[in-house]
């Protein structure tokens, strides 16, 4: 025992760092009685700490101790169960270092006995046992979180050592019943440190790899960290109301959300220097960096089987605790910022990444076992009261496994995460353009004087610009991690492909491209959102010029969108399919200046081909409504994206397109495209021309000094904002106008006979010769505005396109048609255009002499008409149109008993399914020609003529 006491001596003299007690020492018998004395040593150097607080100190110290303590008071906070603890730290780090001095089993028990003392004195004193600084018994912060800080000055334990000692820590006092009350308080305090962590912060991953470093721990088959987080009352705090009050106060909340958004950052607000340039730099890497360690973290969380289910409620609790989000007026106080949602998102799309879509069940969204709240969801084709059926279906199904769990929450998340940041974006760059314009109005004819009010105003208003600048270069750099939008075009592309199967399960469409798919109750009962958030991400993704599919398979995205247009009727709202309808129009060349890998491979199939555009008609056709408060305009934006996509398809290389709309339009069924389009072209020409009309005489009281500053200030302001609303107008109409011109003009240079069926030729006249009129007519100079082009006016191109039209439908039923147009056909008219025509160098002269050619067969039609219309001036009454008072050549007889002219009733069926007379329903195959009538007018006419 001498040898062996001589180096528990030296053991003890250089880890506690003490004199060693020779006369004591030579009562002591066993290596037991050597711990003992070990300890009392050790539990008077700890009592000795907390009596300095008082400046007593209970005995005479070596001077290694004294300097020790003292330096170490130096260094730490005057917390003194932290300055004891910082010494039993050392103890245990002094320890290994001094295991050379013995060998063999007795030597490493003592050694063992030794660590183990330690660690109960050092849990003794971390629950306050010893001594506290408070008067609970408790520590106020846990001694040990420094330990968890790189590089700290107060514990320098290389990260292996920390890892071992806190392993060696818990396995002392996870039976003591002080593991809780030491590691509770640690995990407050790592806790708090997140939460006023800042991105900015030099070491703000710290906290991370501290909370990894703890979840990470494993003994035998548990892992004692994790389940004490999941039992803290703080891990999804019952009286939590909202998504904020969660971000705030439940255990991951503040590690969650660490944020970049100028908005939810003070310091970034605070800081004027700040170069949004050097953020460009610093931030990216900051972010990828805590979102790798929490997604370590989460899936240290989620290892054990039986705390999945924890993890997954707090999953589904911040999603529907933030279920407004998704909403356009979204009270955001109540709900988590941005910066945590997507955190959160980038997390779960890391979960997700490896999830086989066939494992995934498609019955979870409308499941009674599904953790999400969907109550008010909207549907893509069921009602609520249908949902929940349907849902009561599934009660007897097995409860979701983990990968389905994570894979549909994750597709909930990009709904309440990426989208609204995606739409703050969107108002960011809007609101910088508003206020830009405002400026530029106020100081268009220079600034305001100084010190006056207008001054302090603008003044205001341009530092407001240079935040709003500021804030949005910075929402950039968060919302359009490369990262992040990397892991959601892989997730997104796995999320189509779940879809398809829903939607086509046999892959019929996909294989064949049968021409309809059936309805299905799993589709009708799925959240519209869905859907709605993979149209609006490409659409977003398009406008910011994000390249966020990347180098994903595109094959399911454009199977979804082929799939969806092609099927309307899979969705009560006709909004979701013209949203994925201008997804198409977004990749166009139109837009994009050159065709995009997305848009060659929705146009490129078989199945493409065959339906795309007879699809595209069709909703041209039925999208009178849309189910939105502004269902008027949309239509006219879906027309137009419909007009674009059409025009491509027209002149691309492959002509298989074309020949698919030649033969649509050969088939009666389109002929309401073409009464709709007509309808469009009316309607938008008209309103643009009052638009200009409008303009041109704001513009000419502008133009005259005296005049407009004889006008009060009051009249001045109402002018030009009936001017803004005038061009906002004007550009928005025109837009479609000259795509809709542009539409009749190629088609009817390669088809002719749908557009002079009997139902449409009167109409078809009508508009060309009532536009020809507006922009060649006499008060055509009421046209000419400043800057035409400013609101895509070109009329020398709209009458090189409406003659272009005239003489691409030239024969004889058509000129019987414009010279009866009795609103607006004069042979002054064409007169008129054809010198606009020449003077204007619209055509060529071959090309004029073409038109005049037909404006002189219109002019004796013309004379025809007039001549019989004197003839048939006491034609009888039954032999006259109810509607037009003209005579009818096809009688029909309605169901209501009304007798009318075919070709009037066909064309009043075109816009409304309704007899004009009762408005009850109505259709085409419903008239009953009038046979022995028309014998009776055809005999009448004859006798007339032959007079």
């Amino acid at each position: 025992m001498d040898g062996s006491k001589q180096k528990m001596e030296t053991f003890i003299t250089n880890v506690l760092e003490i004199p060693y007690d020779h006369d004591k020492v030579q009562t002591l018998l066993t290596a037991r009685d050597v711990l003992q004395y070990a300890e009392e040593e050790l539990m008077c150097i700890i009592m000795q700490i907390y009596a300095e607080e008082r400046n007593v100190l209970q005995r005479d110290t070596s001077s290694s101790i004294a300097q020790n303590m003292e330096l170490r008071r130096k260094i730490v906070t005057k917390n003194t169960s932290r300055i004891a603890v910082v010494y039993l730290v050392d103890v245990w780090e002094r320890i290994s270092g001094n295991l050379y001095l013995g060998s063999g089993e007795q030597w490493k028990q003592f050694c063992d006995d030794f660590t183990s003392m330690v660690m109960r004195n050092l849990g003794l004193v971390m629950t306050g046992m010893l001594g506290s600084d408070v008067t609970t018994g408790l520590i106020q912060s846990s001694p040990l979180s420094c330990l968890f800080i790189r590089n700290h000055q107060n514990f320098p334990l290389p990260i292996p050592e920390r890892d071992r000692f806190t392993l060696q820590l818990i396995r002392a006092t996870q039976d003591s019943g002080t593991f809780h009350q030491i590691f509770s308080a640690l995990l407050f305090d790592h806790m708090g440190r997140a939460k006023n962590n800042n991105i900015l912060d030099t070491n703000v991953s710290d906290v991370y790899y501290a909370l990894e470093c703890l979840t990470a721990i494993k003994i035998s088959a548990s892992r004692p960290v994790v389940s004490l987080i999941s039992s803290l009352d703080v891990w999804s705090p019952d009286l939590i109301k909202n998504g904020r009050e969660l971000e705030n106060y439940s255990f991951l909340g503040p590690f969650l959300g660490l944020s970049g958004y100028f908005e939810e950052n003070m310091k970034i607000q605070n800081n004027k220097e700040l170069e949004v340039e050097q953020l460009k730099h610093d931030l990216p890497p900051v972010i990828r960096e805590t979102r790798d360690i929490m997604l370590k973290i989460v899936y240290n969380l989620l290892l054990p089987k039986d705390n999945r289910s924890n993890v997954l409620s707090y999953f589904a609790r911040v999603l529907n605790k933030n279920a407004k989000k998704s909403g356009i007026q979204a009270r955001e106080e109540v709900l988590s910022r941005d910066g945590f949602m997507l955190n959160f998102l980038s997390v779960i799309l890391d979960l997700s990444a490896k999830v086989a879509v066939e494992k995934v069940d498609k019955n979870y969204f409308q499941s009674p076992n599904c953790r999400l709240d969907f109550s008010e969801v909207t549907r893509v084709n069921a009602t609520s009261e249908e949902a929940e059926e349907f849902s009561k279906t599934l009660s007897g199904v097995k409860q979701p496994n983990f990968s389905t769990e994570c894979f549909l929450m994750a597709i909930y998340s990009v709904h309440l995460s990426l989208l609204p940041a995606l739409r703050k974006q969107v108002t960011r760059v809007q609101r910088i353009k508003d206020l830009t314009n405002m400026i530029k109005d106020t100081t268009r004819n220079g600034r305001p004087p100084p010190n006056s009010r207008a001054e302090l105003q603008l003044k205001i208003g341009e530092a407001k610009l240079e935040s709003w600048k500021k804030a949005e270069k910075i929402a950039q750099i968060t919302t359009f991690e490369t990262e992040l939008l990397q892991k959601f075009a892989e997730f997104y592309g796995k999320v189509c492909l779940w879809l398809l199967s829903v939607i086509d399960p046999e892959r019929k469409w996909v294989n064949s491209g049968v021409e309809k798919l059936p309805n299905n109750q799993l589709l009708d009962t799925l959240p519209e959102f869905i859907l709605d958030d993979i149209a609006d991400v490409l659409i977003q993704s398009s406008r910011f010029r994000i390249n966020l599919l990347g180098n994903v398979n595109l094959a399911p995205v454009c199977q979804l969108i082929q799939v969806c247009v092609c099927h309307p009727h899979f969705f009560r709202n006709p909004y979701l399919v013209s949203k994925l309808i201008e997804v198409i129009y977004m990749h166009s060349p139109d837009v994009q200046g050159t065709s995009t890998p997305l848009f060659e491979k929705i146009i490129t199939p078989a199945s493409s081909e065959q339906f795309l555009l007879p699809a595209l008609l069709d909703f041209y056709t039925d999208v009178e409504s849309t189910g939105t408060s502004s269902e008027f305009y949309d239509k006219f934006s879906i027309r137009y994206h419909i007009s674009i996509i059409t025009k491509t398809l027209w002149f691309a290389s492959n002509t298989t397109h074309r020949l698919t709309l030649m033969q649509c339009l050969e088939n009666t069924k389109y002929t309401r495209f073409i009464n709709m389009l007509l309808n469009d072209t009316t309607f938008l020409l008209d309103e643009s021309i009052d638009s200009l009309r409008s303009i041109r005489d704001t513009q000419k009281l502008m133009s005259d000094s005296s005049k407009w500053d004889a006008l009060p200030e009051e009249t001045k302001t109402q002018k030009l904002n009936q001017l803004k609303q005038d061009e906002r107008q004007c550009k928005s109409y025109l837009t479609l106008a000259n795509e809709t011109v542009q539409m009749f003009h190629y088609l009817t240079q390669s088809i002719q006979g749908p557009f002079l069926r009997a139902a449409l030729i009167d109409r078809v006249a009508a508009m060309l010769n009532y536009n020809l009129q507006q922009l060649c007519g006499p008060k055509c100079a009421d046209l000419k505005v400043q800057d035409p082009k400013k609101y895509g006016f070109q009329p020398k191109e709209l009458v090189q396109q409406i003659t272009d039209i005239y003489i691409n439908l030239d024969s004889p039923i058509f000129l019987d048609a414009v010279a009866g147009d009795e609103r607006s056909y004069k042979p002054e008219l064409f007169a008129l255009a054809i010198t606009r025509l020449t003077n204007a160098a619209i055509k060529s002269s071959y090309e004029i002499a073409a038109f005049s050619e037909f404006a002189r067969k219109v002019k004796e039609k013309y004379d025809e008409k007039q001549a019989m219309d004197q003839d048939f001036e006491d034609a009888p009454d039954e032999f006259r149109d109810p509607l037009m008072s003209t005579m009818m050549r096809q009688p029909v007889r309605l169901p209501s008993g009304v007798i009318m002219d075919k070709p009037i009733i066909e064309r009043h069926l075109l816009n409304s399914s309704t007899d004009p007379f009762n408005r009850q329903h109505l259709t085409v195959d419903m008239l009953i020609p009038e046979t022995e009538l028309k014998e009776k007018i055809d005999a009448w006419i004859k006798e007339k003529l032959g007079k």
